[in-house]
């Protein structure tokens, strides 16, 4: 049975995007009577090279044999294994938005700064969480008063 691998789909969709555009290309103006090709010409000529381009890459996708894949169970599990920092980065960052309103701007950016960073570099030495907390306070602030002062921009 025919899988859909990433380069069949590319080529389908691309195929499809060429039929539909060339279906829309008859709507252009025809030629006038000084015009020898008309303004088609040019959006053709590119619509049969993509065209032809994504048969190649149709024609190529189904000459190698695609292996067997395991289920969708376990690529799901591999996928957040091998991103789980960054999927915990973008759940820090919705608490983050829930919170500003509740808690204010400089508790929620430097408790979002402190976890982020924690994330990102580790906390198993000293210097580590100096850095992290000194990063923190100091960018928070550094903002706040940019913004409240220099920009004359209320941050919540």
């Amino acid at each position: 049975m025919l899988t859909l691998t990433k380069d069949r789909a590319l080529a389908l969709a691309l195929l499809l995007i060429v039929a539909v555009m060339w279906v829309e290309s008859g709507d252009i103006r025809p030629p006038t009577s000084w015009q020898p090709y008309g303004s088609a010409l040019f959006p053709r000529i590119l619509l049969v090279v993509i065209g032809v381009l994504s048969l190649m890459i149709l024609v190529r996708s189904l000459l190698v044999k695609v292996p067997e894949r395991v289920g969708a169970q376990q690529l799901i599990k591999e996928w957040f294994q091998s991103r789980h920092t960054i999927v915990a980065l973008f759940l820090l960052f919705g608490l983050y938005a829930a919170l500003l309103p509740l808690v204010g701007y400089i508790t929620a950016t430097i408790g979002f700064l402190v976890a982020s960073l924690a994330l990102l570099m580790g906390t198993n030495t000293r210097r580590k969480w100096i850095i992290n907390l000194t990063l923190s306070f100091t960018l928070t602030l550094v903002i706040f008063v940019v913004f409240r002062y220099g920009l004359n921009v209320w941050l919540p």
